[in-house]
């Protein structure tokens, strides 16, 4: 992040913010190399490539691998960008809850919920360092002129997928989430131009969004993906991509993770939306919505159960 709070362009920055995210679905020779970034990188900045492949027991040639594996040009390339991290996390502005580390076997309750809310909130920052902003508005752009949006994500995608759907509605836009594959697939074999198919996968590798997202792009619908690795097959079918962030670790698998990191940029989109159709608009799809559901409430006792000038206000 620079001073005004926007993630730097530079392909180096957010490096070991790849790493934690790719760390689970790296071959055994990477995990190494990674292991060993991971526990010391301002001292790996510091190493050649040599003594880096001493340290993880594997060749020169795999850490070189490795580092295009991160989507880098090479070994002085990862060096720039340790030494960039290292930097911005003596900066001073990352966020900090207390206690860290891995959940062990024997944590009090307590430190369980330090350790939860440090990892919680690392993974909304790790995004915020991985979200390219650009993108962010050009997806928005995107959903706002949709004839309609369809969402595909399965497991703990799926309750991000209707979190989007849900968010989606309350701004007036036709929008369904699927996460049944073969609903999914019907659902896109009608799509057309006009239409955006998103996927949503935390590995970007995961077949029963992958393959809907396909159907939909061979009957000219646009594609968007939400995905933790920006260099996963998911990005290869999609015209606009939107990266989350999300450290793996022992108690805490990609369905927790990657979901704090999802929802975060599904709401920092539906602002973005919310902000693209004005404030008259979307102050008038919100309430149209709140109107509808308020209806539905418990009346407390002694009231008449009306709602007037209580709608939100449009962020």
């Amino acid at each position: 992040m620079n001073e005004e709070g926007v993630p730097p362009d530079d392909s180096t920055a957010g490096v070991l913010v790849r790493l934690r995210g790719l760390l689970p679905s790296l071959s055994v020779k990477e995990r190494a190399i990674g292991d060993v970034v991971l526990k010391d990188p301002a001292g790996v900045a510091q190493l050649s490539i040599s003594q880096v492949a001493q340290r993880a027991g594997v060749s020169d040639t795999s850490v070189t691998r490795f580092c295009r594996r991160l989507g880098l040009t090479g070994y002085p390339e990862l060096r720039l960008g340790l030494a960039a991290a290292v930097q911005h996390a003596h900066s001073g502005w990352r966020l900090r809850v207390g206690m860290q580390g891995n959940i062990e076997h024997d944590d009090t309750a307590a430190e369980v919920v330090v350790k939860m809310a440090h990892a919680d909130a690392g993974a909304i920052q790790d995004s915020v360092e991985q979200l390219d902003t650009s993108a962010l508005d050009a997806a928005s752009r995107l959903l706002a002129r949709a004839r309609r949006i369809e969402v595909y994500g399965v497991g703990s995608s799926a309750l991000v997928a209707a979190d989007l759907e849900y968010k989606l509605q309350h701004l007036g836009l036709l929008c369904s989430a699927f996460c049944d594959v073969h609903r999914a697939l019907m659902n896109a074999a009608h799509l057309r131009p006009g239409d955006v198919a998103v996927g949503i996968s935390h590995s970007g590798r995961t077949r029963e969004t992958l393959d809907p997202l396909r159907e939909a792009a061979l009957h000219g619908a646009t594609t968007l993906a939400l995905t933790n690795d920006g260099g996963s097959p998911i990005t290869e079918l999609a015209d606009l991509v939107l990266c989350s962030a999300g450290r793996e670790a022992p108690f805490r698998t990609g369905a927790t993770v990657s979901r704090i990191g999802q929802l975060f940029v599904v709401d920092c989109l539906y602002v973005r939306l919310a902000q693209a159709k004005g404030r008259d608009a979307a102050n008038s799809a919100l309430s149209h919505a709140y109107r509808a559901v308020e209806r539905h409430r418990t009346v407390p006792h002694g009231e008449d159960g009306t709602s007037e000038g209580k709608e939100p206000p449009c962020p």
